[in-house]
């Protein structure tokens, strides 16, 4: 029997942007080499019937660094003056058959590949083979995104200076790990020639410029990613979009001061208000949004609206848990440039697990101290517009109609924010149209002076106040002093139950 001579060739091939790399090879060995006497058909569909040599081919990728490889072999049968590649979309050529998965197979570099193949064809000395290996370049995942750059809280004026809080995702798993851990990640704006390094790998604060004519006026970044083994990935280009709002989130300015948290109204107690005992509670200066969160402020922030109606640019978002609540005001923090006051302590996303840090200067919900005090606006009655409970002639209800909205006067669900009366402070909808989240979990009150209290330290139900427009009878629910609760509020959500926002630190 002749025995063939067969070598192998080593390929070095220089690294490259934007493209897969290729890796040096080494140690590329036959195994094993013996016969088998093979039919098959050539790709001209011709029965082909003599021997051929089956074996073992084994190698070694070797990269800059780490990291995985996907390997490709390659015939010579003119010692090395031609080749016939062979990947694992194209498994049969007419002289190389690839016979087991181990070309397609992901191999760690700096550790021993094989593969075994078949060599079809008559005995002859002059067959070669070569092994090349490829590293996978590093994506950034998704399609190019849209960030939305917003007048939320002040108005964007053609050449102003804002902040653009720009994300990516790196998608290693579907690219099957075939890369080494990322480096870094480099955003730059089209047109500058700069590329900026981010330390925080995954995101970016773009200090950018409003574009003139901002409603609706566009600017790019690009983002690309950069590996342990100096690999780049193809740039991401991410859309940057600058809105105006037809209506912003207007703060009000609620002074400091003392005041007699609860009520010694026994008809009210009798209704379950909670509210008893009555205490001393003094709070400094703080803001309070003027209304509710509108589905247009929530769209804007979150890129979602879950409201049940969904009728309009400033009706209040409803259908949001106290998590989602909180997720809005960390993320409108970061978008105004301040600190985010929750953080999260535990290894899921549940209620419990949330940190509030009153120390910091970004938005939260109000406490259940702050709600009642804004509520009142310094009135002692239990509605803010000078009436006590319960209502009893007709001028107290024609009072709660133009102050709140309430079953009777809405039964079908939320009216638009701002359209009854705003209490002295300048706040409206304090009572009626959405029960409104605190951050407080709700527990028994101490007869005890405060000052800032932030409820008990756990509980299994956060507070609501405020009532809604889904509340009839005599409407307890509506008095200042009126106390609820749901459990479980990080997947509660119902169309009855909103939120606003307050921002001062304790």
């Amino acid at each position: 029997m002749k025995t063939w001579n067969i070598f192998c060739v080593v390929i070095v091939v220089a690294a490259t942007f934007a493209t897969a790399q290729q890796l040096q090879v080494d140690s590329v060995n036959v195994d094993t080499i013996w016969n088998s006497d093979s039919s098959w058909y050539n790709s001209q569909g011709i029965l082909k019937q003599r021997y051929s040599r089956d074996l073992y081919l084994s190698f070694k990728p070797m990269p800059f660094g780490g990291g995985m490889a996907r390997c490709f072999v390659a015939i010579s049968i003119d010692s090395g003056k031609t080749w016939i590649p062979s990947y694992d979309s194209l498994p049969s050529w007419d002289s190389l058959i690839v016979l087991d998965s181990g070309i397609a197979s992901l191999v760690q570099c700096g550790t021993m590949g094989r593969v075994k193949l078949r060599v079809l064809g008559q005995d002859r000395p002059d067959v070669a083979f070569k092994v090349t290996a490829q590293q996978w370049q590093p994506i950034i995942a998704g399609n190019p995104q849209q960030v939305t750059v917003v007048g939320i809280l002040t108005a964007l004026t053609p050449g102003d200076s804002c902040s653009v809080n720009l994300q990516c995702n790196l998608d290693n798993v579907s690219q099957g790990l075939s890369f080494a851990p990322i480096a870094k990640v480099w955003w730059g704006a089209f047109g500058t020639g700069t590329w900026s390094d981010s330390t925080a790998t995954l995101s970016y604060k773009w200090l950018a410029t409003v574009p003139s004519g901002a409603s609706g006026q566009k600017k790019e970044m690009i983002a690309k990613a950069r590996d342990a083994n100096g690999l780049w990935s193809a740039p991401c280009t991410l859309t940057v979009q600058f809105v105006e709002l037809t209506r912003l989130l207007t703060m009000a300015s609620i002074p400091a001061g003392t005041f007699q948290m609860g009520d010694t109204n026994a008809n009210l107690l009798n209704q379950g208000s909670g509210s008893s005992p009555l205490h001393s509670v003094t709070l400094g200066a703080f803001t309070m949004s003027q209304t509710l969160v509108t589905q247009e402020q929530y769209q804007a922030v979150m890129d979602s609206n879950p409201a049940y109606f969904d009728s309009g640019k400033t009706w209040p978002v409803e259908q949001v848990s106290w998590y989602d609540a909180a997720l809005f005001c960390n993320a409108l923090s970061i978008m105004a440039g301040k600190d985010t006051v929750y953080n999260y302590a535990g290894d899921g996303i549940m209620d419990a697990s949330v940190v509030i840090d009153y120390s910091k200067n970004g938005f939260r919900l109000p406490t259940e101290a702050e709600y009642e005090y804004a509520y009142r606006a310094g009135t002692t009655t239990d509605y803010y517009w000078g009436r006590n409970y319960p209502p009893i002639t007709t001028a107290d209800t024609l009072a709660m109609d133009s102050n709140a909205v309430w079953y009777y006067d809405s039964p079908d669900g939320t009216h638009p924010v701002a359209t009854k009366k705003q209490n002295l402070w300048g706040l409206y909808d304090m009572a009626g149209n959405l029960w409104e989240w605190c951050n407080d979990w709700y527990g028994s009150y101490s007869s005890a002076a405060a000052t800032n209290p932030g409820g008990p330290k756990s509980g299994s139900d956060r507070v609501l106040r405020g009532g809604s427009w889904s509340n009839y009878g005599d409407d307890a629910d509506l008095c200042a002093a009126f106390r609820n609760g749901y459990g479980y509020p990080e997947e509660v959500w119902y169309n009855y139950v909103g939120f606003r926002i307050v921002c001062g630190v304790h």
